[in-house]
């Protein structure tokens, strides 16, 4: 058992930095971000694409695809509606503007807006 610590701690240290990666990418306002109806349909696409964004945007746009994935406008992003962990990898459900359905992303790339705070309450005198 010992000998496959050293093997598990690089995974968990490759994973963290990955998903580093992916959440400073979305702060910056880097790479498209890829949404799913579907949690199984976003996983094989990545899978698929060896989690190439190119290859992932050209099946997507593919008229034949039916996979129910679409590229996600960061301004549309009302909350985190939904997370998931799976295989050793993490994904948000984001709710949108405009539709009632949450569109499944790996976990990290978009960040929510802030909520807005407030206004004091008046006091009665």
């Amino acid at each position: 058992m010992l000998r496959f610590l050293p093997v598990l701690a690089l995974l968990a240290a490759t994973g963290a930095a990955a998903q580093g990666a992916a959440e400073k990418a979305a702060k910056a306002g880097g790479e498209p971000v890829i949404g799913c109806t579907s949690l199984s349909n976003l996983r094989s696409l990545l899978r698929d694409t060896k989690g190439d964004t190119v290859a992932a945007l050209a099946t997507i746009r593919d008229p034949k695809s039916d996979l129910g994935c679409s590229t996600v406008e960061r301004a549309a992003v009302t909350e985190i509606a939904d997370h998931a962990a799976l295989g050793g990898r993490a994904y948000d459900c984001l709710a949108l503007k405009g539709t009632a359905v949450c569109h499944w992303v790996v976990a990290g790339t978009v960040a929510p807006p802030e909520p807005k705070a407030a206004p004091p309450a008046k006091s009665k005198k």
